[in-house]
């Protein structure tokens, strides 16, 4: 028996059991549904994803960050339209704080990324240390993308009164996209640094997020009581790693194609509260999937005029000085804000 989103408790992410998915699809839809317009954020379990593989990519994820040297992993420098390449200077782009928020982020955190387009959408430079994982990473994306990403796509889309098929269709993994893995390690803070938060308040750009923590806790939700500018009072809610669980955020790109029906949840990244992981390494990775490339910005077809359903305003591209159409152009924009690259 799938529980309703409303027995969820208010002060607790939602805990989703995925393997309805085999048996009762409409159910487990309506419950999705349920926490991702209210939440916009959910842990799934039993999402069938084997757990040798995740702990493979985060032994890749822990090589390649603690054995590089910082002239090789900064040979391919992340690049704001394409998205992709090594970034030590996360946590600037224009869209941080552009809620209200006025979190004190750490001055001397050496926090990084590196960020993994999928093979077919475009030919990335890589450093020779992680260019011989990528077969192996570009298999996990596959994998992701083929026992998480589409089975929930299908649960969105029935939640929203579509096909089963309707947005897998428009994320096809054979299809070029902006979709990432992003390899990310926040390294220990010094026991002198007093600023509790690592990485701003923000939400995703995409459809959806599917995260990976790896041990050592850290990022905090915003609870759904607190709507509009974030006040200085309000207290998030720490996301425990649970054993055997992805966590799920809905993002912007899902906003526009819901008409808001479906949340986009302000969340960031502060010290672990747990006293063990003081003092020790953080490692995650995180899941960005996105539509295939030339899918446009707007109400997906068959939610127009449908009860809640407002059509949001796409802005104007900081990278090309037009408005934005296709989520390309959306992702080029969101990204560059604040740190523009030259358009190619």
């Amino acid at each position: 028996m799938i529980a309703s989103a409303s027995t969820f408790s208010s002060d607790e992410i939602p805990i989703v059991d995925f393997s309805g998915y085999r048996t009762d699809l409409p159910a487990l839809a309506q419950e999705i549904k349920e926490v991702c317009a209210t939440w916009g954020f959910l842990y799934l379990k039993n999402h069938g994803l084997p757990q040798g593989s995740i702990d493979r990519m985060f032994d890749i994820n822990k090589t390649f960050f603690k054995t590089t040297p910082k002239q090789e992993k900064f040979s391919t420098p992340w690049n704001s339209v394409v998205n992709a390449g090594y970034d030590a200077n996360t946590g600037t782009e224009g869209y941080f704080n552009e809620h209200g928020a006025k979190e004190k982020v750490s001055a001397v955190d050496e926090k990084e990324v590196f960020v993994i387009r999928k093979q077919g959408s475009y030919q990335q430079p890589m450093p020779p240390s992680l260019m011989k994982f990528n077969p192996e990473i570009q298999g996990f994306m596959a994998e992701v993308h083929e026992k998480i990403a589409v089975p929930l796509l299908s649960c969105l889309g029935v939640g929203l009164g579509l096909s089963k098929d309707h947005l897998p269709v428009l994320h096809q993994h054979a299809s070029p996209s902006m979709t990432t893995l992003r390899l990310i390690h926040y390294p220990a803070l010094p026991s002198t640094e007093e600023a509790p938060i690592r990485l701003a308040s923000h939400t995703d750009q995409g459809v959806i997020t599917i995260l990976f923590q790896n041990q050592i806790a850290g990022l905090q939700v915003r609870p759904p009581k607190y709507t509009g500018p974030i006040k200085d009072d309000e207290k998030w809610l720490d996301a425990p790693v649970i054993p055997g669980a992805v966590l799920i955020n809905i993002g912007e790109t899902m906003s526009f194609f819901s008409g808001g029906l479906m949340k986009s949840t302000l969340h960031r990244v502060a010290r672990s509260p747990l006293a063990e992981d003081q003092g020790k390494d953080r490692f995650s990775m995180a899941y960005f999937c996105h539509p295939n490339m030339d899918t446009l910005l707007e109400v997906l077809q068959g939610l127009e005029g449908k009860k809640g359903v407002q059509a949001r305003e796409a802005p104007i591209s900081c990278v090309t000085g037009r408005k934005v159409r296709t989520v390309k152009d959306w992702i080029e924009h969101r990204h560059s804000m604040g740190r523009l690259e030259k358009a190619k």
